[in-house]
């Protein structure tokens, strides 16, 4: 089964977008929880 990321936004006006993204076979995406993106790439690197 392939997975796919769903990315939902809401531009200024508040209309709601929705973009699912389909990872190509060299890809794969991870969720992290961080304040900065410098926090995010340790924590990325600590896994």
């Amino acid at each position: 089964m392939t997975n796919y990321l769903i990315r939902h936004i809401i531009d200024s006006t508040g209309h709601p977008f929705v973009e699912v993204i389909k990872p190509r076979e060299n890809e794969c995406y991870e969720i992290v929880s961080a304040d900065s993106k410098e926090e995010a790439e340790k924590v990325a690197k600590k896994r």
